[in-house]
């Protein structure tokens, strides 16, 4: 007796359309649930970051040149100033009131409040906590100070909106970088007796970076200068983060991995990328070629590739070969090779 074909799955049969209506629904949900998480997400950043009505007494931030002004203006009416610098620098209090009674008298000099307000300046105000918003602020002085007493969710907020503004705002990344510093050395001092250290703030720093690096198409797509920011940032931690003295290691690979990306034809397309790209291995480069050197063989054969490619625009070239220049001669220019550089440059940029 033979066989007969096999007549095949009949598309018309009831439970196929169950099965497409099912999945239909999932797919719906699982969007529906995106959309919510995406929500949350935004709210919780606006709360951190919207700045709130302050009350009356509370001393508002002034950035250090306009201190300076106003304290060579009121010196004469300066009585008392306190300055507390606990942490090594990582406290940002300083107060000043002026003479409210004709007793009171003034009890330092121009020169000492200036004098004061520089050292100031190399305080916590560089990490311009006063600039978050109230909620944020509280977090970020808490995690200053002792980031073991903090739970692991708000701590990781921390970081969340450190990294947001500095991805915001580009000139913020070397101070936010500083700032996640400042957080682990206090992190490691609290930790150093523990039997298992944790260093909540340190791995969820690593685990935030990775996602990022992974999510970096998208990001690339959504926004150009959002991922330039995270680039440098990511860089920043790299360079300025040190564990008893060390960097971590650990964000090497992204490091690498992220500076490929800005070497692709696309981005040396865009003159902000490029920049991007030369400032940065200006920056890291020394230190990049004394900690993995195979690395930066492996991306500079990259950069030269594309240098002799005729598709690179004129631009991308010419910074490509100040590099290749810069690190042939141990990253040391001679005065008149950078004039020649920063001429054409300025040319190139019409």
């Amino acid at each position: 007796m033979d066989d007969k074909p096999s007549p095949g799955l009949d598309l018309r049969h009831g439970f196929v359309h169950k099965i497409r209506q099912h999945l239909v629904k999932r797919d719906q949900s699982d969007k529906e649930l995106e959309t919510e998480k995406a929500v949350k997400s935004r709210e919780q950043l606006a709360r951190l970051k919207k700045p709130t009505s302050r009350r009356p007494t509370q001393a508002t931030y002034l950035p250090p040149a306009a201190r300076r002004e106003r304290s060579s203006s009121t010196c004469s009416s300066v009585s008392t100033a306190s300055y507390d610098s606990s942490n090594g620098g990582d406290s940002d209090v300083f107060t000043a009131s002026t003479t409210g009674n004709a007793g009171e008298t003034c009890t330092g000099t121009c020169d000492q409040v200036s004098s004061m307000l520089v050292e100031e300046s190399a305080g916590t105000n560089n990490y311009d906590v006063a600039s978050f918003g109230e909620e944020a602020q509280w977090y970020i002085r808490q995690a200053l100070e002792d980031p073991t007493a903090l739970r692991k969710q708000d701590l990781c907020r921390v970081f969340n909106v450190v990294m947001w503004r500095a991805m915001d705002e580009p000139e913020y990344a070397r101070t936010g970088a500083e700032l996640c510093h400042a957080i682990i050395q206090v992190e490691v001092e609290k930790e150093q007796y523990d039997c298992v250290p944790t260093r909540v703030f340190q791995s969820h720093l690593r685990l935030k970076l990775l996602e990022q690096e992974m999510s970096a198409e998208t990001l690339h797509e959504q926004s150009v200068s959002a991922w330039v920011g995270y680039v440098r940032f990511l860089c920043l931690c790299y360079l300025v983060i040190r564990v008893k003295g060390s960097p971590l290691m650990t964000m090497v690979d992204s490091v690498f991995n992220c500076l490929s990306l800005l070497a692709l034809p696309g981005p040396l397309k865009t003159e902000m990328e490029v920049d991007c790209l030369y400032n940065l291995l200006v920056m890291i480069g020394p230190s990049l070629d004394q900690t993995a050197q195979d690395q930066m063989d492996d991306l500079f054969s990259v950069l030269r590739d594309r240098f002799l490619s005729f598709k690179t625009p004129p631009l991308a070239r010419h910074r490509l070969l100040q590099l290749i220049e810069l690190r042939s001669g141990g990253w040391v220019m001679e005065q008149g090779t950078q004039e020649y550089y920063s001429r054409t440059g300025q040319e190139l940029r019409g």
